[in-house]
């Protein structure tokens, strides 16, 4: 292998890396999650505008952006709206195997950041453990692209009906209005339609809307 290819995967391996640390990251705090989604949907935005969605102190929302920053998934930009800097945030994603191959990108972590907002995403996670919250995600998608419906993610996730109903309804919501700005579901188009009531339902929203 000559230097310029060894090289050149050395900064593969490392990126790769790099996006799986930050994505475990935002995966441990729904609070830091829930405020890159917001960053991310609203791109660019200011850290007031921010701390109004979602409620927060300055001192918190600082702490946030400053850690988005640190993760390298978010900038302040030299540009301003009343006065205030404006932020903007890149889309993080990755691709890991084992048993399984899964997919982590924004959707699933905007997910994860409703946990602390949505009683049913809550008490599935209470029930099943964070990592059920993936194979919950994929089992939507599924059901918005026409190819199950809400019962056949229930068996899929092994639990009862009325727990994969309430489930995939928390989830479809956050799926639609995050979808967008997901590299990983760039070339899916959802055959089933996703109600208001769900957009609405969301703990996230966009400035624009």
């Amino acid at each position: 292998m000559s230097n310029a290819s060894a090289n050149n995967a050395s900064r593969a391996t490392g990126d790769t890396a790099r996006r799986f640390f930050v994505v475990q990251e935002l995966l441990t705090t729904p609070e830091l999650a829930q405020f890159y989604t917001d960053v991310l949907l609203n791109s660019p935005t200011t850290i007031t505008a921010v701390r109004e969605r979602r409620g927060l102190s300055k001192s918190t929302a600082y702490k946030y952006a400053n850690k988005l920053a640190e993760l390298r998934i978010a900038e302040e930009l030299d540009a301003y709206e009343d006065g205030s800097a404006l932020w903007r945030a890149d889309a993080v994603s990755g691709v890991w195997s084992g048993e399984a191959t899964v997919e982590f990108g924004p959707v699933l972590i905007a997910v994860f950041g409703a946990t602390t907002a949505n009683d049913d995403l809550q008490l599935f996670v209470q029930r099943h453990g964070k990592a059920a919250l993936a194979p919950a995600v994929m089992g939507t998608i599924e059901y918005l692209l026409g190819k199950t419906t809400r019962r056949g993610v229930a068996e899929e996730l092994n639990v009862s009906a009325v727990e994969g109903i309430a489930v995939t309804q928390a989830i479809e919501g956050i799926v639609a209005l995050v979808k967008d700005h997901d590299p990983t579901l760039d070339d899916i188009s959802f055959e089933v339609p996703v109600h208001e009531r769900a957009l609405e339902q969301t703990p996230y929203q966009r400035a624009d809307d």
